[in-house]
């Protein structure tokens, strides 16, 4: 009986930190873990969770770990080819009779124009969609994580150059949209829809500047630049080309509103307050500057 839940990426952040909340809320002999690196989901066999070596660009190894699957998490792959991954899991899923697929990509509104780091997860909720199968769509905030790598060196030399957002960006830490998705999958009531997974109040890049001003008690400003002169910067520091084409799109998409919508639809799934942004700051540059 087709009756398992398969959460992939499971060796990763997300889709680990998805499962280590999911086995709080089901058996864990219900749960299935998958994933290219089997040292890294070794706690979860430790809990009697099935592991299973799982490789999107493997249609063999797919199918391996598709049976006995009723329901698939779906994280997305940093591959460049990962649409083209992406698809080729839901159309086995799809013919290998799984019922439910849910998916983690980033809060949209189908604008077009902004390159694959909003498109591909754009065009793989539509080729979900296109399956009929029953679909849940979990659109993720900007990470809080990501703000470190995203500052570089602001900290010290007290500049934080990025293309503005003037009307902000939707963020949330990766630890709260993980839980709130372990809780979206073990609840029927909240399948079939579309979950926006953030903080209520938008944040622009001025505000977290003051915000690291205020915990690292040093001063940082933010400064615009151009999505195409962030681009450079992120070239001439050593980036692949591809890899600076991608950021930059992000960049771009954040700086005209893609990724913005003011919700409190995660604090209502955790029954709490989501952590702040001062809060996740706080953590990461008050232990740098100590």
């Amino acid at each position: 009986m087709k009756n398992k839940i398969l959460i992939t990426g499971a060796s990763g952040n997300l889709g680990g930190t998805v499962l280590d909340n999911l086995i709080k809320l089901l058996p864990p002999a219900q749960l299935v873990a998958a994933g290219r690196k089997q040292e890294a989901m070794a706690r979860f066999a430790e809990k009697g969770v099935a592991v299973r070596a799982m490789d999107f660009d493997d249609a063999a190894s797919i199918e391996q770990s598709l049976v006995d699957i009723g329901t698939i998490y779906l994280v997305p792959t940093g591959a460049h080819n990962r649409l083209e991954q992406h698809r080729r899991v839901v159309d086995i899923a799809a013919r290998d009779g799984v019922k439910h697929l849910l998916y983690s990509g980033v809060i949209h509104h189908d604008e077009s124009g902004f390159g694959p780091a909003i498109s591909d997860h754009q065009n793989t909720e539509r080729h979900m969609a296109s399956t009929g199968l029953l679909h849940t769509f979990l659109r993720n905030g900007i990470y809080l994580d990501a703000l470190p790598m995203l500052m570089g060196n602001a900290v010290e030399s007290g500049t934080f150059a990025y293309p503005v957002a003037a009307n902000g960006v939707s963020w949330a830490a990766r630890a709260d949209m993980a839980e709130a998705t372990a809780r979206i999958i073990a609840n029927p009531a909240l399948h079939g829809k579309i979950h926006n997974l953030c903080l209520l109040h938008a944040l622009d890049y001025a505000e977290i500047a003051a915000i690291v001003s205020k915990v690292t008690g040093r001063t940082v400003k933010h400064v615009d630049l151009t999505p195409q002169a962030y681009e450079q910067v992120l070239v001439q520091v050593g980036i692949p080309a591809g890899l600076a084409g991608f950021l930059a799109g992000l960049a771009d998409a954040m700086a005209k509103g893609v990724v913005l919508q003011p919700s409190d639809e995660l604090k209502n799934i955790l029954g709490r307050e989501p952590v702040s942004a001062e809060q996740f700051l706080a953590g990461v540059f008050a232990a740098q500057v100590a």
